[in-house]
């Protein structure tokens, strides 16, 4: 077998967008990002990380016939009837871009459309934190909440929009409206931009305890960033404390329930926000456990993602790879 690149692998997230390629083990050898611009549309961003995606392939010498497959990982939901992005929640413009037939020709090799958050469960069950176990459930904390299940090193596809929608399970009824539509979804409120504003919710509630925190400096003309927020709680700020533990005690009523129904071996938190602090990952572990129903508290371990940035390019590698036989 050529020890040659032979898998193209894609992301388009919240905030990055992500072109990389992988040898025959399914291992990324290189990737390359570009950051979405405010206000790009999906044609703009599919534009920009395929021609990322043709420099890499350029730089390592490859032709068209050493790509075999190609993966790509999509924010949003993915349509697998038609093997093609649904709908974005944070980029307006994809049902425009005709993602396969564009690979496709350029590289002339089949295009594998799939969830970016299933495509970090298959990575982080394959290599990351979950290698070894027989089921991952992974959680990414982020721009948005998402999820995905691999069972057998294998991504659980239950329907043709999707399924693991942890991020639209509502955890306050009637609490701050969803980009997708709800209230008090898990991403209103544990997401980065779902922290910021439960900040700013809880500052409007308590004045007094938001003018005595060192989060109100410099921030009148904007919300404090969600690792701002994780620093100030884990410096001993009350305010702080009392936002982080807010938001944590709500994402972990959807992961007990999520563990009650799955009974994965493995959860692993990701995402820019999951992955931020130790002391994030402990405190979501002692929310969590307790209201895992007790038979089940011993069978699953709660743990952090080892793949990080990689984790979903590094996904879609392996999904290109198990399509292509």
């Amino acid at each position: 077998m050529s020890d040659r690149p032979q898998f193209l692998a894609f992301e388009t997230g919240g905030t990055k967008l992500v072109a990389g390629i992988a040898g025959p083990d399914r291992r990324l050898l290189k990737t390359a990002s570009v950051r979405r611009k405010p206000g790009d549309l999906a044609s703009r961003s599919f534009g920009r990380v395929v021609e990322a995606a043709e420099r890499l392939v350029a730089a390592e010498g490859c032709s068209r016939s050493d790509i075999r497959s190609i993966g790509f990982g999509f924010g949003g939901t993915v349509r697998r009837s038609t093997n093609s992005p649904h709908l974005c929640l944070h980029e307006d413009g994809w049902e425009d871009v005709n993602v396969v037939g564009e690979l496709e020709t350029r590289f002339q090799a089949p295009v594998h459309v799939e969830n970016d958050c299933k495509l970090a469960a298959l990575a982080e069950a394959h290599f990351g934190a979950g290698s070894g176990s027989s089921s991952v459930f992974y959680v990414t904390l982020g721009t948005g909440v998402g999820g995905g299940f691999v069972r057998d090193g294998r991504i659980q596809a239950l329907g043709d929009y999707g399924e693991m929608e942890i991020g639209h399970v509502v955890v306050e009824p009637g609490g701050p409206a969803c980009c997708c539509g709800g209230n008090g979804c898990v991403e209103a409120i544990c997401s980065g931009p779902g922290l910021s504003h439960l900040c700013a919710r809880i500052a409007a509630e308590r004045p007094q305890e938001w003018q005595a925190s060192p989060l109100a400096v410099g921030t009148e003309a904007r919300l404090p960033a969600s690792q701002r927020i994780v620093e100030a709680w884990e410096r001993g700020d009350p305010f702080a404390a009392r936002v982080v533990e807010r938001s944590m005690g709500s994402l972990a009523l959807a992961l007990a329930a999520a563990v009650n129904l799955l009974i994965p071996e493995v959860v692993v938190i990701g995402g820019g926000l999951g992955s931020s602090s130790p002391r994030l990952l402990e405190l979501i572990r002692e929310r969590t456990a307790p209201l895992v129903v007790n038979y089940f508290r011993d069978r699953f371990a709660l743990t952090s993602s080892e793949l990080r940035e990689s984790v979903v390019t590094q996904g879609a590698a392996i999904l290109a790879a198990q399509r292509a036989g």
